[in-house]
């Protein structure tokens, strides 16, 4: 039972792997089954998270493969005919064949009826292929489509919590459905906002705030909460309802100017079991479950207004438009010059100097405070793609007095080395003036050098490792993550790789930082040999693997910077992914100059977000 990332789940499910090799025994040759694991109880399909329960050792429902598709029968390989001869060939392979562990997957020729009845059943989505198209082995392909059934509907506002980190107006808000005459509590909402929505939202909530809660089962929440007249109804969308009654991942759609509050009542969902979900998880050590952080993980920013975000873009327009050289005068009174803005740095994006300007311009209030306090290692790529590149250590002289730099010890040289250190928007231009693209800070900041503020682990693949694989790999670390209490952020290299972020308690030293990084990291290696490793050595690592790399925690070292740009073909930028995203499949090549700001507009800034938990290394250490 192999996934599509080439990981055997045979051990997991042991009587369904059985079943398949019985199978395989009565047909009296081989064959290859392309199928979907499901959990099966009370006669029908159950939702995803039943597959959980199966593995805790409930035995309520029971895994079964739900096979669609035929890729080899004895000595034909079948792939490259079209889906309706396969499916015609598996139908007659399954025919009489079929039992409680081994189902031939339910098909219609017509989408609306099959999609009309996913609703009515409950279904989380259906999949959708082209008849005349072959089997694309170990890729995704246009030829086939997963059409998810969300969830949405309406809620009333009932409060709204302050925003945290570079987040304006406000957090989340605070929703509910009536229950006869009883605003009744439904849980919280807080992505989805674009800017807009945010001043809208807020401007509206302004005029309607009153000093108690309209609940009537008011939730305890350690965040400082604002109450609202509940008159505000507005759309979310979400996975499914808990079985305490409140919403599973919301999402933010829009206001709703149509609906009379008093109308909005909980519309009938199916339920999930929330303790069950949690229980089939790898246990966590008793007390180390990361609690939320209240307020930022970045220290304390001075971040340019949308204004004068708006003001520095414009001016580096008209500089560029009038040959490329110019004086650009930065909030706190700098003044910084700029030269060859015209210059391309990315031929086969069209993107110039300018314009890798004017995108760190406008991701000031994300790239800004992850950066403060931090020494700066500098890659110089003077003619950018395609050119020569060389590192640079120490801060250029020219730039004292304009850039923030800092006397900086040399490792375990003696004495020390100016270094430009992030932070302030001056500093950021500064550095992509004379040709440091990307950003590469320290672990640590300034005044506690030696004590990391997290660990990292960088997934890095050999050259024929597919992308899935990575994904892969990345959500078996969060596993035993997990399975030792401890919770981070994920963020694309910015090429082929992942990073993975773990947050550490305040003076953490650096042997410390990287020996939970290796613990981590060969836990993982050790229980997936074939696709994880630590070794060192390149010629000795398995084709096909990912190297979870855990040397990078080292004072002075430095990985690519969150929603820094990477000086790769197509401009591309080391982005944060959500868990959720990296489970469904996510594209690195998607999040570029020209895309990643349209992006955080519309989900926020989930990296601060991901960073701010307070992880307890006492479980790991037990």
């Amino acid at each position: 039972l192999v996934t599509r990332n080439g990981i055997d789940r045979g051990s997991d499910f042991p009587a369904l792997r059985d079943a398949v090799r019985d199978l395989a025994r009565e047909v009296g040759h081989p064959i290859v089954l392309d199928g979907e694991m499901i959990a099966w109880g009370d006669g029908k399909p159950q939702r995803f998270g039943a597959l959980q329960r199966i593995r805790s050792g409930e035995e309520d429902v029971h895994a079964a493969l739900a096979v669609f598709d035929l890729l080899l029968e004895g000595d034909e390989a079948l792939a490259k005919e079209p889906f309706t001869e396969r499916r015609d060939r598996l139908e007659a392979l399954l025919e009489e064949r079929q039992s409680k562990l081994i189902l031939l997957s339910e098909r219609s020729d017509r989408g609306s009826p099959l999609l009309r009845h996913a609703r009515k059943e409950g279904w989380e989505g259906i999949m959708a292929k082209r008849d005349d198209a072959p089997y694309r082995v170990g890729r995704r392909s246009a030829d086939w489509r997963k059409i998810k059934l969300e969830n949405r509907q309406e809620f009333v506002v009932g409060g709204f919590t302050a925003p945290e980190g570079s987040r304006q107006h406000l957090g989340s808000l605070l929703l509910g459905v009536y229950e006869g005459d009883e605003l009744r509590y439904s849980g919280k909402v807080g992505t989805g906002f674009s800017a807009d929505d945010l001043v809208e939202v807020h401007g509206r909530l302004r005029r309607l705030t009153r000093k108690t809660p309209p609940f009537t089962d008011a939730p305890k929440t350690r965040d400082a909460v604002t109450w609202t007249t509940p008159r505000l109804v507005v759309e979310v969308r979400f996975n499914q309802w808990t079985r305490d009654g409140l919403l599973r991942q919301p999402v933010f759609v829009g206001i709703r100017e149509d609906k009379d509050p008093q109308t909005v009542v909980r519309e009938r969902q199916e339920t999930v079991d929330e303790s069950r979900l949690e229980s089939a998880r790898a246990p966590r050590r008793k007390g180390a479950t990361p609690k939320k952080r209240r307020g930022s993980p970045w220290p304390k920013t001075d971040l340019p207004t949308k204004r004068q975000r708006t003001s520095l873009i414009r001016r580096l327009e008209k500089i560029e438009a009038e040959g490329g050289d110019g004086e650009l005068e930065l909030p706190g009174g700098t003044t910084l010059r700029v030269t060859s803005l015209g210059k391309t740095l990315f031929p086969d994006a069209g993107l110039t100097k300018g314009a890798v300007m004017r995108y760190y311009v406008e991701m000031a209030p994300q790239v800004l405070p992850p950066l403060a306090g931090r020494p700066l290692v500098l890659k110089r790529y003077p003619e950018g793609l395609g050119g020569e590149s060389f590192f640079q250590q120490k801060a250029p002289d020219h730039l004292r007095g304009t850039a923030r730099i800092e006397e900086v010890p040399e490792g375990e040289k003696v004495g020390t080395a100016p270094r430009l250190v992030g932070g302030d928007l001056t500093t950021l231009l500064a550095q992509v003036q004379f040709g440091a693209i990307s950003l590469n800070p320290w672990h640590a900041r300034i005044g506690s050098l030696t004590e990391p503020d997290y660990t990292i682990i960088d997934l890095d693949p050999t050259p024929d490792t597919p992308f899935e694989r990575i994904v892969e790999m990345a959500l078996q670390v969060r596993e035993e993550m997990e399975r030792l209490g401890l919770a981070g952020a994920v963020k694309t290299s910015g090429s082929r790789g992942l990073h993975i972020y773990i947050p550490l308690p305040a003076g953490t030293p650096d042997e410390a930082a990287r020996l939970v990084a290796q613990i981590v990291a060969t836990s993982v290696a050790n229980r997936h040999p074939r696709y994880a490793t630590v070794e060192r050595t390149v010629k000795k690592r398995p084709a096909g693997s990912v190297y979870l790399d855990y040397l990078q925690n080292v004072t002075g070292k430095s990985v690519s910077g969150v929603y820094g740009v990477r000086v790769r073909p197509g401009a591309l930028v080391s982005t944060p992914v959500s868990w959720e995203e990296l489970e469904e499949g996510i594209d690195p090549a998607e999040y570029t100059v020209g895309t990643v700001p349209g992006r955080v507009e519309e989900m926020g800034d989930i990296w601060t977000e991901m960073m701010s938990v307070e992880n307890d290394l006492t479980g790991l250490m037990r």
